[in-house]
């Protein structure tokens, strides 16, 4: 048996504790955690921000006519989603003012129905000399669209997912607004009575809605790409695990 010196003993002692050590390295490191992918990522799609303006547009004017026993009824009907509001002026000239044209003022009424069944109405008489008269009624649709990112392939599907809920609301678009005018004679005499048929009148509609303006977020990551764990290649040298061999021909080397 060949008997070992001291010094050899020692050398062979360090070798032993250090491939130990180095086994419990080897059985406690864990590679880096690969971020979970999302589905987003494996679609590739991208972030597109919906920045909202509002727009205004406006119906054809009606002149029409009412008469005192005859109202004028109608519809209309607007094509745009997203209506944010509607707004209705009714003017007219009273024809057939007496007594230096401060009686016999006659009063209209307007009267709109939304498409959900909500009604509103006001009344205006004459004004004195003038014989002018005005009603304004705004309808407010009370939506405000969201302004929350929408997740896409493209600027195409995006724009797609615009018409859908909850970024559009069509519960006006394209249904009857009903329209009502009615006319009260003001003349009180009889024989003024049955001369004054009633009025015409203009409408003036307008409304406005909101439309959408796209925009790409590119400081978002666009999807498709996800980080693989480092190659053995690409690991620093203290991200190395020790490699046996290595310690055991340090050890050796000193044995030899």
């Amino acid at each position: 048996m060949i008997s070992l010196k001291k010094n050899d003993k020692i050398i062979i002692i360090v070798a032993v504790v250090i491939l130990i050590i180095a086994g419990v390295g080897v059985a406690m490191y864990q590679s880096p955690k690969t971020p979970p992918i999302l589905p987003s990522d494996i679609l590739g799609e991208k972030s597109y921000d919906v920045n909202w303006t509002v727009q205004n547009g406006s119906l054809s004017s009606i002149s029409e006519f009412a008469g005192k026993k005859s109202p004028y009824e109608g519809t209309v009907m607007i094509s745009e989603g997203n209506i944010k509001s509607i707004t209705f002026n009714l003017s007219w000239t009273d024809d057939r003012m007496t007594l230096l044209k401060r009686m016999g003022l006659d009063s209209l009424t307007l009267e709109v129905t939304t498409p959900d069944g909500i009604a509103s109405i006001q009344t205006d008489t004459s004004a004195r000399i003038t014989g002018k008269g005005a009603i304004t009624i705004t309808l407010n649709k009370g939506i405000i669209p969201p302004k929350s990112p929408i997740k896409a392939v493209d600027e195409q599907e995006a724009k797609a997912k615009l018409k859908q809920q909850p970024y559009y609301d069509d519960s006006w678009t394209d249904k009857d607004i009903a329209i009502v005018v009615s006319v009260k004679i003001g003349e009180i005499r009889l024989l003024k009575q049955l001369r004054d048929k009633g009025n015409s009148f203009e409408l003036m509609i307008t409304y406005d809605y909101y439309e959408a303006v796209l925009s790409e977020d590119k400081t978002k990551g666009t999807g498709g790409e996800f980080t693989q764990p480092p190659d053995e290649d690409h690991w620093t040298d203290l991200e190395k695990p020790p490699y046996i061999s290595m310690i055991i021909s340090t050890g050796c080397g000193r044995y030899v």
